[in-house]
This record gives C-alpha cells, structure tokens and sequence, in this order.
C-alpha cells in the first residue's frame, strides 16, 4: 500500500523530498500530513474523523511551505532549529524525546476503540534502521481499549516469533495498562496461580480481567526472552507510534459492521453464478 500524491500537491511532494523524506514510504493522506506538520513546525488541526480527506490539511501546508502563506509558525529550513531559542532551562523540543535505539529491530503497537466497549481496532509496525519493514492491523466489532492494546501487542510478540530476527527486539507501547501489565503485574498473577490476590480474597478480587490475552502474551513473552517491552508517551512525535495508532485505526475501520441489504446479498450470489 503506497500514497499515491496528487498532482496538486507535487510542489510538497518535492519539499518533503527535499528534506530528506522517502516519499514512496508513505502509506496514507493522514501520514504524509504528519510528516509535513513535524518537519514544517505547523499547528493545524486534523480532521476529526479519520475517514475524511486530508488534503485540504495538505493544500494548506502547501501554500504556506511552497508559496509563502501567512502563518504565525515560521518553516524552518533544513538543518536549522524547528524554533527560535528561548532564555530560561531547555526543554526537549517535541517529538525529540524518544529516540529509536540504533542496535535493535523496533516495534511499535497500539489499540483503540470508539466507543469504549465498541469497535475496536489494533496495530503495530516494525522498524530496522528507522525504516519500516512491515507492518499489520486488524479489528474487532465488539472490544475495549485494553483488549486492543493487548491484542496489539501479542500480534507484534507473534511477529517477532514468526520473523525470528538476530538483533535485539524493543517493543514500544503507550499503554500503562499493557506494559505494567507484562512487566509487574504478571508475575505476581502466575506466582498466585493466576490471580489478583491471595486465596483469602474473595473472588471478584481475585479475578483478572482480559486473562486469556494475558496468558497468551505471557506464553509468547516466554519464548522470547530477548524481546523488551517498553513504555512510549503516546502522541508525543514519535513516529513509530504516530504509525501504530494510524494502523490501529485502520483496523477499527474496517471491523465496523456493515449493514447488509437484500441487493447486496443478490450481487454476492450472481459472482459466484455459472
């Protein structure tokens, strides 16, 4: 799957080369917005909903990059500060406070659900010398937030088994939930035979919730020993996670249920006439 620009937005195209971004890797309207946005140093607000078109957020970038626009942000030119510098302590300039380690194959994943419980999405992608390799998505019309986070990081375990890589694995999440989880909560859960609490409590705190999904990235985790699990601050820059939360979206997309109607079931059947 590739973004395939438009001719109207050739002038960016060629800026965002410019700056050094491999434009044939981007997948989508919404990434190549984010792309824009960081290197440009803009604040102009997404589309709410996800489905809709970008490229008027793309045009308007446009117009203030190539053709000198007003805008109260001024575009940085390539090498120079995203801002002025400021008197009083430094601050990590946005989306520079998480770095991809260099020596290792890097993962990101995520989960998400509108509403919560409801239709649920997850995904995760995997980067080699900050490039992407590969990445997945999938959905579930009925979920929670925490099913999809757990979901998402059990298929991104699942991939590393499956690709059984040399190097060493960080597997980034911005779910507390899923990363707590793993790295704290669970074995104190298998030490009590998986259980909240001790055989004196009763049994609604002994419960733990999503325990299926918990085992089952226990099992795999076991089998990959070499892999970290790690905390990312979600919507912060980072791009990996910016990716996985594209990706997550994309599967919730696709797992909405679609009403069904009585041509639809007729056009199904004549595909499959002789």
């Amino acid at each position: 799957m590739k973004y395939v620009w438009p001719a109207g937005l050739e002038p960016l195209r060629k800026w965002l080369v410019a700056q050094g971004v491999d434009t044939k890797s981007i997948v989508s309207e919404r990434q190549a917005a984010f792309f824009v946005q960081k290197l440009s140093d803009q604040r102009i607000k997404f589309p709410a909903d996800r489905s809709a078109s970008h490229f008027p957020l793309l045009k308007k970038l446009q117009d203030i990059i190539c053709t000198g626009a007003a805008t109260p942000r001024p575009v940085p030119t390539r090498g120079q500060p995203f801002a002025p510098k400021k008197k009083g302590k430094a601050k990590p300039a946005h989306g520079q406070t998480h770095e991809m380690p260099a020596d290792a194959l890097v993962i990101y994943c995520d989960g998400c659900c509108e509403p919560n419980p409801g239709v649920g999405g997850w995904g995760f992608a995997a980067y080699k010398d900050g490039v992407e390799i590969d990445a997945s998505f999938g959905g579930a019309a009925t979920a929670t937030n925490n099913t999809m986070e757990l979901t998402g990081l059990l298929m991104a375990l699942a991939w590393v088994a499956a690709s059984a890589p040399a190097e060493p694995v960080v597997i980034y999440c911005d779910s507390q939930y899923a990363v707590k989880g793993l790295n704290e909560w669970v074995p104190g859960w298998k030490a009590k035979g998986w259980k909240r609490k001790g055989e004196n409590a009763s049994e609604k705190n002994q419960s733990i919730a999503n325990l299926a999904l918990w085992q089952a990235i226990d099992r795999a985790r076991d089998e990959l020993q070499f892999v970290k699990v790690q905390w990312v601050k979600g919507h912060a820059g980072a791009v990996g996670n910016e990716r996985a939360d594209e990706l997550a979206g994309q599967g919730r997309e696709e797992a909405v249920p679609v009403e069904v109607t009585p041509l639809d079931l007729i056009k199904q059947q004549l595909q499959y006439s002789v």
